[in-house]
């Protein structure tokens, strides 16, 4: 590979829409709890002085509106990312879908619920109460779906903040669902009861299933993400260091500054740069990025030999001879020797 292709190579992250799709997930989610939390204290008649019922029931009409354009646009973002090449008839189709089909189709599943009670929702007056009302209880089923589907799908189920966001929302829907089924009208005991057992059991059957399979390492091949797309997991995961070869480009500016730009060959996701230091630092900067997602950046030793620290991993990167003039860009390759594994 020519070096300067190898360096933009290097350089490159994920498409926006990458980023997009997975705000736009996460924002949705959001959103359609705080709908969900307020369709079910409309139900109940929640409302005081401060917040009248009608500002109660408007704001979760906005809210639901928000979420299937959230939804809408996060579908969107999905199909124009090149990475999971997930097609239209993908995101209308349930589980046909050669990326993560299952947890992808409960997605596609939970929007159209979504959407189905949106539609009933403005031609209500044609509907009429009953068969709306029975409509509108869909929405119920639409939330866990959509939970499920993020977890399933997502590629940060194991990051801390996406963590507190799902069980933000969790404990949300779980506290107004609580008081919702504690208080109501003797008669209707029977059914809140069953509900809670129903409510209890699936909280407990997704905890079960969200800690033996998002949060574990490996569950994106056992998600059925296609093995064409798995090299953007470690092929290092475990607690055993190891020692790659790299190859790269160093580019030499008039200055003096050097910017160096490697591959590891073994995991070719991996890339490790190198930096002249700034004016204001005193040694060079090395930064280890995965499929364009940076790692952790460290400052490291001067010499033909560079030692660094990424978290607990200690680095040690040697570089060999370069193929080049004394400026402008030229080959150079390398070894990078890391005493743990280099995750996301």
């Amino acid at each position: 590979m020519p070096g300067h292709l190898l360096l933009a190579t290097s350089a490159a992250g994920p498409s926006w829409y990458w980023y997009a799709t997975r705000g736009l997930g996460t924002a949705a989610l959001v959103v359609l709890t705080a709908s969900l939390v307020l369709g079910i204290g409309t139900s109940a008649r929640w409302s005081g002085s401060a917040t009248p019922g009608f500002v109660v029931a408007s704001l979760h009409r906005n809210l639901s509106l928000l979420s299937v354009l959230l939804v809408v646009a996060h579908i969107v973002s999905t199909i124009l990312d090149p990475f999971a090449k997930i097609s239209v008839r993908d995101a209308i189709i349930p589980f046909g879908a050669a990326y993560r089909p299952v947890w992808l189709g409960l997605g596609v599943a939970a929007a159209e619920v979504l959407l189905a009670v949106t539609v009933t929702s403005l031609l209500r007056d044609r509907l009429g109460p009953r068969r709306w009302k029975l409509v509108h209880w869909a929405a119920y089923g639409s939330w866990p779906l959509a939970v499920v589907h993020g977890l399933g799908t997502g590629s940060d189920a194991q990051a801390p903040w996406m963590i507190g966001v799902v069980a933000a929302c969790l404990m949300a829907v779980w506290l107004v669902v609580s008081e919702r089924l504690l208080n109501g009208r003797i008669l209707t005991l029977p059914i809140r009861f069953a509900a809670a057992v129903l409510v209890t059991a699936g909280l407990y059957s997704g905890a079960i299933w969200a800690f033996n399979g998002p949060f574990q390492r490996g569950w994106a091949a056992r998600a059925g993400t296609p093995s064409s797309l798995l090299n953007a997991e470690p092929v290092h995961p475990g607690p055993g260091g190891f020692s790659d070869p790299l190859v790269g480009v160093m580019a030499r500016a008039g200055d003096g500054s050097v910017q160096i730009s490697m591959r590891d060959m073994v995991d070719t996701g991996l890339t490790v740069s190198v930096r002249s230091p700034n004016s204001n630092e005193t040694l060079p900067v090395v930064t280890i990025a995965r499929d364009g997602r940076q790692l952790c950046q460290s400052p490291a030793s001067v010499g033909t030999t560079l030692y660094a620290v990424c978290g607990q991993t200690r680095l040690t990167i040697t570089l060999y001879g370069t193929s080049s003039p004394a400026t402008g860009n030229s080959n150079i390759t390398g070894r990078l020797a890391a005493s743990g594994p280099l995750n996301h």
